[in-house]
């Protein structure tokens, strides 16, 4: 639960190095024209600076304020890129899954940084800040996986497709990942049994880099999206844990002071 902050930062630093590595934008996540001009210079950059971000959630002094640039990269991700992508082809699932994958990695970014040591405690709208961009982004991340879940029900058959061959009842597979998205968007709407949920949740994306994206990314080491959807699914998980560190956390401070 404690290592939620650590695995988003290296999912998302591994997707700066994927970056810098293929010298192109992370194909799945980042879908840039072509045509954008300066092309390979918003690519360093950009990958530069996910890896940068990553590090400084790992710096004890530079936590909190490398978590809200995280979400605030990403929420610029989501404007520049994504959404025009969306707007002009509202019918492909990939778009869809492309925005609100971003609006998932965006929100963890506030997320963890809503519960990190305050680095500015002369400052109460700062914390005051981060404490509600904290509550937005949860209800962000919950709208995430309700989206995931409809698509998870609409293309079914392909879900199950992409369950590993070795692993017996595709179909009830499917079908539990799909209440598993229900179950924790329904929790963190109504903060019912949240930490429970959020754990249950980190565990299930975590599983699944294991024993889908894991052996995938290894059996084709060349191919990029491969790659990027473990990062991603990484990072979910991650974020996942933090929700639940952040609400035992809070859970701790109120019976000290009781």
């Amino acid at each position: 639960m404690e290592s939620g902050p650590y695995i988003y930062a290296v999912a998302i630093g591994s997707l700066g190095v994927i970056q810098l590595v293929t010298h192109n934008f992370v194909t799945g996540l980042l879908p840039v024209p072509p045509g954008l001009p300066l092309r390979m210079v918003w690519v360093y950059l950009s990958g530069i600076l996910l890896v940068g971000t990553a590090i400084g959630i790992f710096i004890r002094r530079r936590r909190q304020p490398a978590a809200v640039f995280a979400g605030l990269l990403f929420t610029l991700f989501l404007l520049a890129v994504q959404l025009p992508k969306l707007i002009a082809s509202t019918s492909s699932p990939d778009a869809w899954t492309t925005v609100f994958e971003t609006v998932m990695l965006a929100s963890g970014g506030f997320i963890i940084a809503a519960f990190l040591p305050d680095v500015y405690p002369d400052r109460p709208r700062w914390r005051h800040t981060l404490a509600a961009l904290g509550v937005i982004s949860r209800y962000l991340f919950a709208l995430s996986l309700v989206v995931f879940a409809v698509l998870h029900y609409i293309y079914a058959s392909y879900i199950q497709s992409l369950v590993p061959s070795w692993l017996p009842g595709a179909v009830v597979w499917t079908w539990l990942v799909f209440a598993g998205f229900v179950l924790s968007a329904f929790s963190l709407f109504t903060r019912w049994q949240m930490r429970l949920a959020s754990m249950a949740l980190g565990c299930m994306y975590l599983i699944w880099v294991l024993i889908l994206h894991a052996p995938r990314a290894l059996h084709k080491l060349t191919v990029e999206p491969e790659w990027s959807s473990l990062c991603i699914a990484l990072c979910a998980g991650g974020i996942a844990f933090s929700i639940a560190l952040g609400i035992y956390q809070r859970e701790e401070a109120v019976a000290g002071g009781s």
